[in-house]
């Protein structure tokens, strides 16, 4: 038997995770899909830039982060040898950014789209077909729309 959903997203970390939290607060049936469980470490920057924390206090999750001590960066210095350039991230609405280890950011984002209603499958793996554009082995899952987060 087939499982229906309106979307699934492959990709779970900072640009699926708030994908589908925000699809299922409007009610879409979400499922998220992700070979990686959470908490886990990736190779990425850990700054989140004052569009993004703006973007997370609008979600409501902003407070989620703070809490965890992440530190917030009120300075970005950028050294070039024979020169340096120096200054405030933000703005007024949005003065800091945060330097958020990945383990704790995508946690937070994974645990908000399930809480808004998403199904999170992690540890999920996928196969690609011989073409590169199509995404075998989600059956049962049957999607309305089929969405790569780092697309």
């Amino acid at each position: 038997m087939s499982k229906a959903y309106d979307v699934i997203i492959v990709g779970a970390r900072c640009a699926g995770s708030p994908t589908a939290m925000l699809l299922a607060r409007k009610g879409y049936r979400v499922l998220v899909v992700d070979r990686a469980t959470f908490p886990s470490d990736t190779v990425s920057t850990h700054v989140v830039h004052p569009p993004g924390v703006a973007a997370l206090a609008r979600w409501g999750l902003i407070d989620r982060l703070t809490v965890t001590g992440c530190p917030p960066i009120h300075t970005y210095t950028f050294d070039f040898g024979p020169f340096t350039i120096a200054g405030s991230p933000g703005t007024s609405d949005t003065p800091v950014a945060y330097c958020a280890r990945r383990t704790v950011l995508d946690k937070l984002l994974v645990d908000a789209a399930a809480e808004a209603g998403a199904e999170i499958r992690e540890g999920f793996t996928l196969e690609q077909s011989s073409s590169g554009r199509a995404i075998r082995n989600l059956h049962p899952f049957t999607p309305r729309i089929r969405r790569g987060a780092d697309t």
